[in-house]
């Protein structure tokens, strides 16, 4: 019984409280989180606070891409930062495949348009890696020609998941170098339209 006169106090005390908080209709939700109040003007906070529904712009910011996903526009390279595999992961699998086309530091490309076996080197991957619908992950990277310092290819490279993990399942040169009067200089062969790789005459 005492038990029960205990629970009884404490239940009329958290009305009273309550009550004496809200006065008048439409108050602050904030102002009272017991479910003992009963005035049905008053609307009650769960106690979490959130925006736009516990995420800040639906949990992204501009749709979670920043100028549409894509770096200028997209003509420098198309598609949308890279999504399942992180950036790390795209670079492992990219410095895997480059250290396995090597043979003593010296990697070989075929080129296409003039029939040459190119003989580079890797300097770098450039940021940031992608992710173009359809045709898998992309990374760009810089090759330099081998005893020719600045002489840089762009190659790039998209790759695909097989067995968990991702492959590269196409190269291609992108820029070759020119010489100008200023030094090497990188030239486009293709842009991208609408992701899709596009011939440059």
């Amino acid at each position: 019984m005492k038990k029960l006169a205990l629970l009884m106090i404490i239940v009329s005390l958290s009305i009273w409280t309550c009550s004496s908080k809200h006065k008048h209709p439409g108050a602050s939700a904030e102002t009272c989180t017991t479910v003992a109040c009963e005035n049905p003007d008053h609307k009650h906070a769960s106690g979490v606070s959130q925006e736009h529904g516990g995420q800040e712009h639906g949990g992204k910011e501009h749709g979670g891409q920043e100028h549409g996903g894509k770096e200028h526009a997209g003509q420098e390279h198309g598609g949308e930062a890279a999504q399942n595999f992180s950036a790390a992961e795209i670079k492992g699998a990219m410095n895997a495949h480059i250290a396995m086309r090597e043979v003593d530091g010296v990697f070989t490309i075929s080129d296409e348009k003039t029939g040459e076996d190119l003989k580079l080197k890797f300097v770098k991957i450039h940021d940031p890696v992608r992710k173009i619908e359809g045709k898998g992950y992309f990374a760009c990277t810089d090759f330099e020609v081998i005893g020719e310092s600045g002489k840089l290819y762009d190659l790039d490279f998209w790759l695909n998941p097989e067995g968990g993990s991702l492959k590269v399942t196409e190269e291609k040169i992108h820029k070759n170098p020119k010489k100008t009067d200023a030094g090497w200089e990188k030239k486009a062969r293709y842009t991208f339209i609408n992701d899709n790789p596009v011939e440059i005459d």
